[in-house]
């Protein structure tokens, strides 16, 4: 057994989760309210102690083990969840160490060593005589004597060694300040480190603001110049063994409540702007450290919420930060960034991402202490990053050339293909037409301009299983949901000449009283995003190659597995289409007997907590819950009706025929 599976069979998750939510058992279950969506009225969070996991049948469609749980609740990465949970098991980590395997010990004492660092500062700022200049600048600034103890704002003093010396008193060791980041240490003419050579302070008459990990611990400091002489102006804790600030986001650790329960994060640019817009009573707001937003920020966001709102400066150096924001957070959400794992999950997270500006010359905070509901009007006024991407690209060129018209299509329209509603995706299609003053014919024939180097030297091979020894597709109801769709896939795209093979499975599946296949019956991201294009496809009168038309506007990463298969012939006894057909038909039938089934466990679960007779809310609650119950009842009879055909051997001869 791995020391992970260890810690997590050592914890109850119905004791984890019920310092969160509020459990009734209800059968081998126990049901509450789901802490990661709004809801008050019907419980839709389901914890299976069995198992040892946890779903959310509402708003969220989210679950996970405890070690999810874990990271979701607290805004934890991996490593931190299962720290937690080790903690609490009484597990000494050996094997799963953070931060190069960093003991536990030494963490602990440098961050004990920061955060009396940080007392140190604090009381300098208040009460040191040199300190009048920062105490003057942090008046200016408005910030509050509660909100300066609160963050515990401080000041250093201006001389080489006056830290480095009281933390040595302290008994904190050379090597143990040159690892937390606080002094510096001596160097040649060639800036080559000279061995045993002289520290001294890092930070020297400057306004120090701590920034703390997600669970509040100390990592670094921010350091802000007093001095304009002093460059630069803004100087952070190095890269250290507690601090990254490419994983940290400032004010996190005090925002992640507030941007779950309000479902939205607000990030703005400066230490000062999260400060003011906290004491405002703006929690969820959060920075970067620096102008650049990286993956693991966005990743440290989307655990909490999906909603992702940039308040960025208005010049143009703004406007290149928010676009470069703009596009890690897609990456993100979207798992295209090749550092991560998180690729097969890319279009599950669903962020909205919108995008409001500052008034030209302002900063957030100036904004807020001025009048705090100018503020809320800059947030309400925040447009979909489409919107804000098609006036950016446009400003300041000429519309009415066609060169220019043709590069704004090109930059929005890749934005446009991957929005998933289509609804939403038409309007934005109008808009951009209406916008460049096109016929919007045009952009909807446009194939999605690509990134990939050469799709045609990629291998095609099951990306679910790495197994390119195989050419056929196989038809197994013993084998992975990855197996069942890949085989409905290739159904409905090489079986028949499209939409032909469609066209059948349809007649079949409605044979039986059940609505005709959508994108809703694939689960795989790859899959969903192909058989959307499919339909989407059958439905315009611009491109008569269906292929063609879902080959043109895939995504970077579905290419490969598209092309996977294109490849693949049916087997030597698949050879009979009609066979094939319901083999394939089965399929649908067991993919959606499985999901159905969930459903009315879910159900069931709720039900269980309304007595019978209940009435006033409870009663109405009652009885849609139980008309949704029969309903699923039914949509399993007609499920099983499709299956029996099969099993009792008429399908064939049942549509053997069908043209």
């Amino acid at each position: 057994m791995s020391q992970v599976e260890e810690i997590k069979n050592s914890v109850n998750i119905v004791d984890i989760v019920s310092e969160t939510v509020r459990l009734r058992r209800t059968g081998k279950s126990y049901i509450g309210f789901c802490p990661f969506h709004a809801n008050t009225h019907t419980p839709a969070f389901v914890v299976f102690p069995d198992s040892g996991t946890w779903r959310c049948f509402g708003a969220c469609a989210e679950g996970g083990d405890v070690v999810s749980f874990i990271m979701k609740r607290d805004g934890l990465d991996f490593h931190q969840a299962i720290e937690l949970l080790a903690q609490r098991a009484g597990i000494k980590l050996e094997k799963f160490q953070r931060d190069g395997g960093v003991k536990k010990e030494k963490r602990a004492r440098l961050q004990e060593m920061l955060e009396r660092a940080a007392t140190i500062y604090h009381e300098q700022l208040l009460r040191h005589p040199s300190g009048g200049e920062a105490r003057e600048f942090v008046r200016r600034r408005g910030v509050t004597e509660e909100t300066c103890a609160s963050w515990k704002l401080g000041y250093a003093l201006g001389s080489w060694d006056g830290m480095t010396q009281q933390l040595l008193s302290l008994g904190y060791s050379r090597e143990e300040l040159i690892e937390g980041g606080m002094v510096s240490e001596q160097r040649d003419s060639n800036g080559e480190l000279i061995p045993n050579g002289r520290i001294y302070d890092r930070f020297r008459n400057r306004l120090m603001i701590p920034i703390r990990e997600p669970s509040g611990g100390m990592i670094g400091f921010g350091a802000r110049h007093l001095n304009p002489d002093d460059n630069p102006k803004f100087l952070n804790s190095p890269q250290t063994v507690l601090f990254d600030k490419g994983r940290t986001l400032f004010g996190y650790d005090r925002a992640r409540t507030a941007i779950r329960e309000r479902d939205q994060s607000v990030i703005v640019e400066g230490y000062f702007d999260v400060i003011i817009l906290h004491q405002a009573g703006f929690t969820n707001t959060v920075a970067p450290m620096g102008t650049a937003l990286g993956p693991n920020q966005v990743r440290l966001l989307t655990r909490q919420s999906k909603r992702i709102l940039l308040a960025l400066d208005a010049d143009a150096a703004g406007d290149s930060a928010t676009i470069k924001g703009i596009d890690v957070i897609r990456a993100t959400v979207k798992g295209e960034n090749s550092e991560t794992d998180l690729i097969r999950q890319e279009n599950e997270l669903k962020a909205d991402i919108r995008v409001t500006k500052i008034p030209e010359g302002q900063d957030p905070d100036e904004v807020v202490l001025r009048d705090a509901r100018e503020w809320e009007e800059i947030l309400a006024r925040a447009r979909p990053i489409v919107t804000f991407r098609m006036e950016t690209a446009a400003a300041g060129k000429n519309l009415s050339d066609a060169k220019v018209k043709q590069e704004i299509a090109d930059e929005v329209l890749p934005l446009i293909e991957e929005v998933a509603n289509p609804v939403e995706r038409e309007t934005y299609r109008q808009q951009l037409a209406e916008f460049l003053n096109v016929d919007v014919r045009f952009l909807i024939s446009a194939p999605r301009p690509k990134k990939t180097k050469s799709s045609s030297a990629q291998v095609a091979h099951d990306p679910g299983t790495g197994d390119s020894s195989s050419g056929f597709v196989i038809i197994d109801l013993g084998k992975s949901i990855l197996n069942k769709e890949t085989t409905l896939i290739w159904f409905a795209l090489r079986g028949f000449p499209p939409p032909e093979g469609l066209a059948k499975i349809d007649r079949c599946v409605r044979s039986v009283g059940l609505e005709a296949i959508s994108p809703a019956d694939f689960e795989e991201a790859r899959y969903k995003e192909i058989a959307a294009l499919y339909f989407e496809g059958l439905n315009q009168d611009f491109e008569p190659d269906i292929i063609r038309y879902v080959g043109d506007r895939l995504s970077e990463d579905c290419v490969p597995v598209f092309q996977w298969i294109q490849s693949f012939k049916a087997k030597e006894q698949f050879e009979n289409r009609a066979e094939l057909l319901a083999d394939t038909v089965r399929q649908i039938g067991v993919l959606r007997r499985d999901r159905t089934t969930q459903d009315q466990r879910a159900v069931q679960s709720e039900m269980n907590l309304v007595p019978e007779g209940a009435t006033g809310e409870e009663g109405v609650s009652r009885a849609y819950l139980s008309e949704l119950s029969k309903d699923l009842f039914f949509r399993r009879k007609l499920i099983d009706k499709l299956l029996e055909k099969r099993f009792r051997g008429d399908f064939d001869k049942d549509f053997r025929d069908q043209p």
